[in-house]
Parts: C-alpha cells; sequence; structure tokens
C-alpha cells in the first residue's frame, strides 16, 4: 500500500501552468479524469496503464477523501494525482495546450432543469477547451445514463466537427468500467456512450 497524499495542493502549483514532466517523471502520457467521485475507475485504469500519469479531478471534498482511500488501497504504482476545484478553470488555466491524451468524463451532473443547463460541463464552449488542451489524436471519453442529457450532448457535437471527430464506441468497448455504470448496467438503465477524438 503506498502511504503517501495524491492531492496536488493547488495553492502552490496554480501561479503557473502545469509542467507534467515534474509530476510524472519518466510518464510520457497524460490523461484526466473529470469527476472521479469514488476514485475505482481512476485506480483500475492506472493501475493497467502504468506508463501514463493521471489526473483525477473533483471538486467535492468527501469525493477526494474517498477517492484518496481508495487509490491508498490497492494502486500498484505511482501515477495518479488529484485536485480539488473546478475542472473547467484547472483545464482553462494550467492544462498547456496539447498536452493531453485523453480526457475522460463519465456520468457528471446531469444538471436537469432547463435553466441549470448553463452548468453542464458537457457542452461546446467546453468541448473547445478539450479539443485545445488534447494533443492532435488525443481522445475524449464521456458516458452518461441520463437520457437528456445524452440528446444534449449530440447537440452539442454538431458543432465540433472541425476539431473533434466523432468515434464509433459502446459498452463493448469498454475496458474498464466505473462503479455507477457497473449498477446501472446491472439494472438494465440504458448508457450514452461518446468517444471524440482530436483531428
Amino acid at each position: 500500500m503506498l502511504e503517501r497524499d495524491f492531492e496536488l495542493p493547488l495553492e502552490e502549483i496554480a501561479l503557473k501552468p502545469f509542467d507534467f514532466r515534474k509530476i510524472f517523471p519518466g510518464k510520457e502520457k497524460i490523461e484526466f479524469e473529470i469527476g472521479f467521485c469514488s476514485g475505482l475507475f481512476l485506480r483500475e485504469y492506472a493501475n493497467l496503464k502504468q506508463d501514463t500519469g493521471f489526473v483525477g479531478i473533483e471538486i467535492s471534498r468527501k469525493f477526494i477523501e474517498r477517492g484518496k482511500k481508495n487509490l491508498e488501497k490497492k494502486l500498484s504504482g505511482d501515477n495518479v494525482r488529484v485536485i480539488r476545484f473546478d475542472a473547467v478553470a484547472v483545464l482553462k488555466e494550467l492544462v498547456p495546450f496539447n498536452s493531453l491524451d485523453a480526457i475522460h468524463v463519465y456520468f457528471p451532473d446531469p444538471w436537469p432543469k432547463s435553466k441549470h443547463h448553463k452548468f453542464r460541463i458537457l457542452q461546446f464552449k467546453n468541448f473547445i477547451i478539450f479539443a485545445n488542451r488534447l494533443k492532435k489524436g488525443g481522445k475524449l471519453y464521456i458516458a452518461t445514463d441520463h437520457p437528456e442529457y445524452g440528446e444534449f450532448i449530440r447537440k452539442e457535437l454538431k458543432h465540433t466537427p472541425p476539431f473533434l471527430k466523432q468515434l464509433p464506441y459502446g459498452e463493448a468497448d469498454r475496458e474498464i468500467m466505473t462503479k455507477w455504470e457497473k449498477k446501472q448496467i446491472a439494472d438494465g438503465w440504458p448508457i450514452n456512450y461518446f468517444l471524440l477524438e482530436k483531428a
């Protein structure tokens, strides 16, 4: 078990863009998970890809602490760090352009009321930010079990082909699933999956 604090102290690192070579020495690839909740997907995916540095972003202190405990239990390497802050702000202000190999966004808050749709993370203006931070050929992985949010995402993606192209992707392509994803599938809920690649 790794006895360490995985959390990056934002007050110390927020003065200049991330230098991923210092955060993850020897790691050529960098991936982000936005809203990692329990950290179980992040842990299992990081164990599978030891050559990659992973940053999990979560705004909830409760989820940060839960995620760190799960990472401490069975993370086999030293390739995960977590940040407690707004994910869009971190990407926009601290992540260099063309620096990420993948971004994962699984089951984000759907903000179901129309007046709250502006808070949804998966919308056109944020897709531009994601695309700018991805390397050429970098991937954006998305899943939601909220039907209306799925349709909302499809509409927003209609404007992205110049910089993000959609690839075939579904349940059968999921190498590692989140805890919530497994539960919803077992309960018979359909999942909307999206995979985008930076053109």
